[in-house]
């Protein structure tokens, strides 16, 4: 009872942190909502059982290296909204505005597929706690929520998403912090070993490193804020990039590792998407109710957040005078369509290789203007860290594989 009391009463009291009017009004806290609800709207449901179930008592340490490889790129993001962004202004019709619309196909393709996997995993966790095991209802209760948000992205726009999504995020916050804290009073209180686990399967180095490849799609989401010109702007957007990596790899870090002494007490017997709660309901009982509030806002946010960042890239591409809110309608389309066509883990590596095509060409672009700067002003390490990362991303879209869904 302690345990469930401490979770409860720590995530009530940063419901009330969050709500408060300061931070929910700040404008760089409104900015850093959106790419912060699509990289933590899927990794904090699945990271776990994932990472644990191929890297066993090494999931830590691949969660420190995706983190590291996420930020590398985050660090693209932001140079090419310092320094491409201006020349593109200038230059609308040159290499590299055709390589940055390429890109932009690309990465609204991976925004459809990620919307369509959020909301997924969302009704399969209100599914798993109701005890419904009917594969078909919950695609037809999905398509219902897709039809939900059409409804509100049609009637509000994006001001209406973001309203959404900042209460989304906050509540999510505010339930992780909860889980954390308790999950740390029962690690400490049991004295469990730490990374003493297995991995589920007997997989090769190269198998491991192909599946950690196709998760690329949990760290990815910082990327949204190059598409909020229109209310921010452009250090406010940098910033947003940074704070909300920072945020989601102390998360994610954090998670993992409380985790880890866990899944060797009670280790993974099935791998689907509702692993996390089936596991942590042993330990402290409220957990999965927590983790079920958190799905609805996790996953409704990073869905909200996908679909203001699909919805204004594909306006810009399109270039028409038609309003953003018909293209926010046309990624949820997208969605409805991959929900029926697709299972959640197949979505998660299809998603990553989409992301991945488009940092790639992000990389590119970037280290173009790196490289076109005169000799004196060149950073050679950048440009070799730039040059890791477009190899990594290679990787990713042609090796990378979904983990097995049990």
């Amino acid at each position: 009872m302690l345990l469930n009391s401490i979770a409860v009463i720590v995530t009530i009291l940063s419901v009330v942190v969050l709500f408060n009017r300061r931070i929910i009004n700040s404008q760089q806290w409104r900015a850093t909502v959106t790419p912060l609800a699509s990289i933590i709207g899927s990794g904090f449901l699945i990271i776990a059982p994932l990472l644990h179930s191929v890297m066993g008592k090494w999931a830590l340490l691949a969660i420190a290296g995706l983190s590291i490889f996420s930020y590398g790129l985050g660090w693209i993001i932001r140079h090419n909204i310092e320094y491409v962004e201006p020349i593109l202004q200038h230059q609308p019709r040159g290499s590299l505005a055709r390589l940055e619309q390429l890109s932009q196909w690309c990465l609204g393709a991976a925004y459809a597929v990620s919307v369509a996997f959020y909301l997924s995993l969302f009704m399969s966790f209100v599914f798993d706690r109701v005890n419904i095991v009917d594969p078909f209802a919950s695609k037809w209760a999905t398509t219902a929520l897709l039809f939900i948000t059409m409804i509100i992205a049609a009637w509000r726009g994006s001001r209406g998403l973001e309203w959404v999504e900042l209460c989304a995020v906050s509540i999510k916050l505010a339930v992780i912090v909860g889980v954390l804290t308790a999950l740390l009073f029962y690690d400490f209180t049991t004295s469990t070993a730490w990374f003493a686990h297995d991995s589920i399967g007997d997989f090769s180095n190269m198998q491991r490193l192909a599946m950690l490849a196709g998760m690329l799609m949990i760290t990815q989401g910082f990327e949204t804020a190059r598409f909020m010109g229109a209310n921010y702007s452009a250090k406010q957007r940098i910033n947003a990039v940074k704070y909300s990596q920072w945020i989601a790899i102390g998360i994610y870090i954090i998670f993992i590792g409380l985790t880890c002494p866990i899944f060797l007490t009670y280790p993974i017997v099935e791998l689907n998407e509702t692993a996390i709660t089936q596991t942590l309901g042993q330990v402290v009982w409220v957990l999965p109710f927590l983790l079920l509030l958190a799905a609805a806002a996790s996953q409704l946010s990073a869905a909200l957040a996908d679909t203001i960042g699909g919805g204004g890239l594909l306006r810009e591409l399109v270039n028409s005078r038609f309003s953003a809110n018909l293209y926010y309608m046309i990624i949820i389309a997208v969605a409805i369509v991959l929900v029926w066509i697709v299972d959640v883990f197949a979505i998660i590596n299809l998603a990553s290789k989409g992301f991945a095509l488009y940092y790639l060409i992000q990389v590119l672009i970037a280290l173009i203007v790196m490289c076109e700067r005169n000799g004196q002003s060149r950073d050679y390490l950048k440009i070799a860290i730039s040059v890791v990362m477009f190899v990594v991303l290679i990787f990713v879209i042609g090796w990378s594989i979904p983990v097995p869904h049990s």
